[in-house]
């Protein structure tokens, strides 16, 4: 081969080297700048709440589906839906929202959630939670898994009961009997946790339960709270505002949050104290063997004459957001969620999440959870309740400022119904 020829045979070779050089540079830039794959659309599933999810909820799922990451966007109770509202409308990168029962049928409205009537998860919920929510939706659909009951209980001393001769504390008669006579004796008759709207909300609804079912038509912020300045209501608000001044209550509540005013009634000479189920976590063996405690549902005296424990056999609803780019594993994960529907089971899996790590649940109180949840409920929010949800923190702070006597019963009336506008 002449030199002009070899010359020649390395021109084309470094060109072609050159040029796959370009070649594949141009491929590794590609690769470095191209957009990587949303999380949204293959590893993640986004939720937005205002509850804690169980730990091994969480740690099941992701051991069997290790490729989704699961984002927890979790709110405060007072103003959720205002947050949840303006998220949703920021983009539609939510897959599972929680929503409180009583918005439930707003979402529908709003067909922001989708039809899950078909899954195999309805197998394992009470059918008392699944016709609530056919209630609610007045459709035979269901756009959301039900989570947890809210019943309210009324939890007793009971050797100090049977000590003055009374009956259980389970209507508001009975409950006002006990408070007078612990009180003539020398005994504190309630602990309340009034230092938190929440268990502030729960004693009011409890105190004016029997005065607000038999109204005509319910008392709520939905309607304005129509009909709250009746006498009657009024004076069921009186009960509330009289409970310092009758010595029923001690200044020392207004200090307490509920759980601290439950762990006092656990420590302490109380009478009673009122309280969720989910406070049986405190209930531990070593709490037993000091102190004979009971739990009874109350009954307000509704206008026909039947009686209904107050409560709701649906507290929220899980579901499913129609835009959602994940609805098969959101099915997935709702059917590992609705493995945790007992208030129990749940308990025994976030206790890790709270500061009590040694209890029992007690075959007793639980019988009587049991009994409570097994009638039919006067559901306060469609009643008169101050929702966290439905209306703002100001409103919601009310019976706080009704239990402190900072306004009487006639100013309470006025600023919820100024603050229903």
């Amino acid at each position: 081969m002449t030199n002009m020829h070899k010359k020649l045979v390395k021109k084309i070779l470094l060109a072609v080297s050159a040029a796959c050089a370009v070649i594949s540079l141009g491929f590794l830039y590609s690769y470095l700048n191209s957009p990587p794959k949303t999380s949204k659309e293959t590893y993640s599933i986004n939720i937005l709440t205002y509850k804690d999810i169980p730990l091994s909820t969480l740690d099941g799922f992701h051991n069997k589906y290790p490729d989704y990451k699961i984002n927890i966007e979790r709110y405060s109770k007072n103003g959720y839906l205002s947050f949840l509202d303006a998220r949703l409308n920021q983009d539609d990168s939510a897959d599972i929202i929680e929503i409180p029962a009583e918005a439930y049928s707003k979402y529908i409205y709003n067909n922001t959630l989708l039809p899950i009537t078909d899954m195999d998860a309805f197998t394992r919920i009470d059918e008392r939670a699944l016709d609530h929510l056919k209630e609610i939706s007045r459709s035979d659909k269901y756009f959301g898994i039900p989570y947890q009951s809210n019943y309210l209980g009324v939890w007793y001393n009971v050797s100090l009961f049977e000590k003055y001769k009374l009956e259980p504390p389970d209507t508001l008669q009975r409950f006002m009997e006990a408070c007078r006579v612990f009180k003539e004796n020398g005994i504190v008759p309630l602990s309340a946790g009034l230092a938190d709207s929440a268990s502030a909300n729960d004693l009011m609804t409890l105190l004016t339960a029997d005065a607000f079912s038999g109204a005509g038509s319910p008392v709520t912020a939905s309607s304005g709270f129509r009909g709250l300045e009746d006498p009657v209501h009024l004076d069921a608000l009186r009960i509330c505002y009289d409970m310092r001044t009758e010595g029923y209550l001690s200044d020392t509540g207004l200090r307490l949050t509920g759980e601290q005013a439950f762990q006092a009634f656990l420590d302490s000479t109380y009478a009673m104290t009122v309280a969720p189920e989910t406070y049986i976590s405190m209930v531990n063996d070593s709490v037993l063997q000091q102190i004979d405690i009971d739990v009874c549902g109350f009954y307000p005296a509704a206008g026909s004459g039947q009686s209904f424990v107050i409560g709701s056999p649906v507290d929220s609803v899980i579901g499913i957001c129609k835009e959602s780019a994940n609805i098969d594993i959101c099915r997935t994960f709702l059917d590992y969620y609705t493995r945790y529907e007992t208030v129990f089971q749940y308990i025994e899996d976030t206790r890790t999440m709270t500061n009590i790590q040694n209890y029992s649940v007690n075959e007793t109180l639980t019988a009587s959870w049991k009994k409570i949840k097994s009638q039919n409920c006067y559901i306060p929010a469609e009643h008169f309740y101050l929702s966290p949800y439905t209306g703002g923190r100001e409103l919601h702070s009310l019976p706080q400022e009704l239990f402190y006597h900072l306004i009487t019963p006639e100013e309470f009336t006025q600023k919820a119904l100024d603050l229903s506008h």
